[in-house]
């Protein structure tokens, strides 16, 4: 599903973000609720237009830093940015979460911000497998998307998907309803809430065990 949910929006993906609060400042709370280091390698799961990738690299320039998504209008778009960005050394690579091109223990952190709220139950549960597969024992994994709506934005959001019909309505519900951390454990990870919520996203640090 293309990332405002019409390829025709794909352009405007980060005026749209910015303007709802969803932008760099999110992007920056979640490198800081994953706790990335000097050293580390990083894995950023549906980066969209590579905003978080680029905060990553510019934070250390020696880190190993990539970003997937099965867009390839969007990953154009991150592939300018990244060019524009001093030439930053990033990979980008097209793929989606539920089979990462990557063998297993590659990396220190992997990070994934609204995406998963777009993905059926099923891509869900082999995304986390997949994540848990490609992290390095101990590795962390901090997922950032909507759970249950308790303010204002997020119930216009989801009102709005279903008025509309939207397809990613379906695919919400496992948020709306408190699925996520239970998947997350299925998968095999040590799970906790490690920031406050943000204009309704969840911040769960999930460690590899």
């Amino acid at each position: 599903m293309p990332a405002l949910g019409l390829d025709i929006l794909t352009p405007l993906y980060d005026f749209s973000c910015s303007l709802i609060g969803y932008g760099k400042p999110l992007k920056q709370k979640v490198l800081r609720a994953s706790g990335f280091k000097y050293g580390e390698s990083l894995l950023d799961v549906g980066c969209g237009t590579a905003t978080l990738v680029m905060l990553a690299k510019s934070q250390h320039p020696t880190s190993r830093v990539v970003g997937i998504d099965p867009d390839e209008k969007i990953l154009r778009i991150a592939r300018k940015k990244i060019k524009n960005g001093y030439g930053l050394d990033i990979e980008l690579a097209k793929a989606g979460a539920e089979k990462l091109p990557f063998e297993s223990g590659s990396f220190d952190v992997v990070t994934s911000s609204l995406v998963f709220h777009h993905l059926p139950t099923d891509i869900k549960k082999q995304a986390l497998r997949e994540i848990y597969r490609v992290l390095k024992p101990s590795g962390r994994f901090l997922l950032a998307d909507f759970g249950k709506a308790k303010t204002i934005l997020p119930k216009i959001l989801f009102t709005l998907a279903r008025l509309f019909r939207l397809e990613e309505w379906h695919s919400l519900q496992d948020n709306i309803h408190g699925r996520i951390p239970v998947f997350i454990e299925e998968a095999g990870f040590g799970v906790r809430e490690v920031a406050p919520p943000y204009r309704g996203i969840r911040f769960w640090l999930a460690t590899k065990t």
